[in-house]
């Protein structure tokens, strides 16, 4: 069924100019000011909220917001902290996967600073531990392969 049936008049007339503003807007690159102000309402703050959340005034996140103050470390930092995707503000990707918990970022941290070597040593201890523990999830009680299925007839 054509759209224009299900909705009326106006509400076609409606829907029909919101498409056009969205794919007029879609088209334009975001800069980082407003990937910033998307973080900003996607954490379902108002613009004071979080410029109170991140220490700056109002005045100062408008500028950022609308690319008229250019991003210091400092407040990258603060944002980061308020859970803001910096990785999207900063290139326009969303960063991959959750965010790592403050265990599993310390841990990282630590990884970071070792010697390559000992960087190998920890990796090949942890993949053997993953499959160490992965491992006993596809054994039966009828065998001890993990390539064992069960006939699927019953």
């Amino acid at each position: 069924m054509h759209m224009q049936c299900i909705l009326s008049g106006d509400a076609y007339s409606n829907l029909t100019d919101l498409r056009r503003i969205v794919k007029k807007d879609s088209s334009k690159a975001m800069s980082f000011g407003g990937r910033l102000a998307e973080e900003r309402k996607r954490l379902g703050l108002k613009q004071a909220e979080f410029a109170q959340l991140v220490g700056t005034d109002v005045p100062k996140q408008s500028l950022y917001e609308n690319d008229k103050r250019e991003l210091r470390a400092d407040y990258l930092a603060r944002v980061a902290e308020a859970e803001v995707d910096v990785v999207y503000v900063l290139t326009g990707r969303r960063g991959e996967g959750l965010r790592l918990g403050d265990r599993a970022s310390e841990l990282l941290s630590a990884y970071l600073t070792l010697p390559g070597e000992m960087q190998q040593i920890v990796e090949e201890l942890a993949l053997r531990l993953r499959d160490q523990f992965t491992r006993g999830s596809g054994q039966t009680l009828h065998a001890r392969r993990l390539d064992y299925r069960p006939d699927e007839r019953g």
